[in-house]
């Protein structure tokens, strides 16, 4: 019984306090016919930022890794032997398929963020200069009784012919934001004091701010290279781009952050920019390949020389004119995705979509 007062106590204080006050707002749905406006202005507006398959070149082009040879590490592979391991003197992308997720997310401020979930099937192929075939055949015993096996004998096979072919599947996202128009003149909350702006009815729906897209190889979370920045110069003005940064008072370019759309990368009046690639640790990246893209109507894919904290070189516009939004890809790959045939190391990379505008 005094539990059941208790309970109907309880529920009197709670009706007291609540009383008059009205019902929290409701988070706004969206309507059939918001979806229909959010798909025409991207697809009709900046169907640009849609397309996030156009970094894939389908053309081989030179690539330039070190000499292949035999290290300490394969020997842990002695179960597949032989080791079979491969030099490639130039490479391409070929873009195969691509599943979406689209899903419109619409918010309590009345506003919809568009996700663009991605997955990628792409073939990576390359021309075979080099083969070598090592033997670890032999079982060397230490005098601690300790055992490696040793390479005992290397076939060496040189032809025009060879080429090497990996299917491969990555994915990433992408975010779009949008908000309706709203008025120009500042209401102000009698209660709060905060200045709002009305949304003006009939809803219009506009673009307001994108984030960078970021891609991973075979998939987010493996041990894929992690890039801490992009530099994109235009002597003597330097543009960068951060992997990360929590600062929420920090204005300029971050992959994990909205931009607005009126806030790109803007280059005017030149053919080149130049690039380069970073990432956090030195000795990672001695062990990777760094590679450009500008897309557009001729999407050309750079292989960037090779620098201490990266890759670096001059990433051609291709004649980009009139205002035009067009996407930078910045790729990084582990060089054993190209040296391992047998066993098969896998393709392991990260790419940076960036959206540029171009005059």
């Amino acid at each position: 019984m005094k539990k059941r007062l208790l309970g109907l106590l309880v529920v009197a204080v709670m009706c007291l306090l609540t009383c008059g006050n009205e019902p929290p707002e409701d988070f706004y749905e969206g309507t059939p016919e918001d979806d229909a406006q959010i798909d025409a202005i991207l697809e009709n507006d900046f169907p640009i930022l849609l397309n996030t398959t156009d970094g894939f070149v389908d053309t081989y082009i030179p690539l330039n890794i070190p000499d292949v040879g035999f290290v300490d590490q394969d020997r842990i592979f002695r179960a597949d032997s032989p080791i079979v391991k491969d030099h490639l003197d130039s490479c391409k992308l070929t873009y195969m398929d691509m599943d979406r997720l689209y899903d419109r997310w619409y918010t309590k401020d009345t506003s919809c963020t568009v996700y663009l979930i991605d997955t990628f099937m792409v073939e990576s192929w390359g021309h075979v200069d080099l083969r070598l075939i090592g033997h670890y055949d032999s079982l060397y015993i230490g005098s601690t009784g300790d055992t490696n096996w040793v390479l005992r004998t290397v076939d060496t096979i040189i032809t025009d012919t060879l080429y090497s072919v990996e299917d491969i599947h990555g994915d990433g996202r992408r975010l779009i934001f949008l908000e309706p128009r709203r008025s120009t003149t500042p209401d102000i909350d009698p209660e709060t004091g905060d200045t709002t702006y009305a949304i003006i009815e009939p809803f219009e729906w506009q673009l307001r701010r994108i984030s960078y897209g970021s891609y991973y190889y075979p998939t987010r979370g493996t041990d894929v290279p992690t890039v801490n920045r992009v530099l994109i110069e235009v002597p003597p003005l330097v543009d960068t781009i951060l992997g990360t940064n929590t600062d929420t008072l920090y204005t300029g370019h971050v992959m994990n952050r909205f931009k607005h759309i009126d806030s790109l990368l803007e280059y005017s009046g030149v053919d080149s920019v130049l690039v380069t690639i970073e990432v956090d640790d030195p000795e990672v990246s001695g062990a990777c390949a760094y590679y450009a893209v500008c897309a557009g109507d001729t999407p050309t894919r750079l292989q960037l020389g090779a620098v201490t904290t990266g890759g670096r070189g001059w990433l051609h516009l291709n004649g980009l004119t009139n205002s035009e939004i067009v996407n930078l890809y910045f790729e990084v790959v582990f060089r054993d995705s190209y040296y391992y045939y047998n066993p098969n190391q896998g393709y392991f990379a990260t790419v940076w979509l960036v959206p540029v505008r171009i005059n």
